[in-house]
């Protein structure tokens, strides 16, 4: 059986909020936008409370990245990331600021990476090198303790020597991240 076409069927317009109005190129673009946002608030999810609160969050949006974090599995959950999602759109100025916080927290993250990698360098020299690198060293940083420096040193190159497990070589790289740079 055929049934008849209903002529009088009238398509209703789709309303375009306003973060969509002139961004984005297609009904694909908007999605992936959408889906950038929601994204967004599950990278908020990962942090703990007490990074969350340096944000500076509407305390709804904080309270449900919260709840997410208590979830365990279930639908619940991308219905909540859903609504976090839909939240974030709502304010693009809170976007923005989101953005710009976690983009400073990823450059100093790198930032620290950088140091360590530098730190690290500087105990593989000193144990390897020995009394000249520790010159070179206390040249450039003369409020280091050059003796401690030194007892370390040898006792790195000790348990090399005899296959044991490195203290002293951890030793030095939490001295040498301790000092002033």
């Amino acid at each position: 059986m055929v049934r008849p076409r209903n002529v009088n069927r009238t398509k209703a317009k789709r309303e375009i909020p306003d973060w969509e109005q002139e961004e984005f190129e297609s009904r694909t673009d908007i999605k992936k936008a959408a889906q950038a946002v929601t994204e967004m608030g599950e990278t908020l999810a990962q942090y703990s409370p007490s990074q969350l609160k340096k944000f500076n969050l509407p305390d709804e949006l904080l309270k449900a990245l919260l709840l997410l974090q208590e979830m365990k599995n279930g639908p619940a959950i991308k219905r909540q990331k859903g609504f976090i999602g839909k939240y974030l759109r709502k304010d693009e100025a809170l976007i923005a600021d989101i953005k710009e916080q976690l983009f400073a927290m990823e450059q100093k993250a790198k930032q620290q990476t950088v140091h360590f990698h530098r730190l690290e360098k500087w105990r593989d020299r000193l144990v390897s090198e020995g009394d000249d690198a520790l010159n070179e060293f206390m040249e450039l940083y003369t409020h280091a303790d050059r003796t401690q420096l030194r007892q370390w040193i040898r006792n790195a190159q000790k348990e090399a020597e005899q296959n044991k497990p490195p203290k002293a070589y951890r030793a030095i790289f939490q001295y040498l991240k301790g000092l002033e740079w």
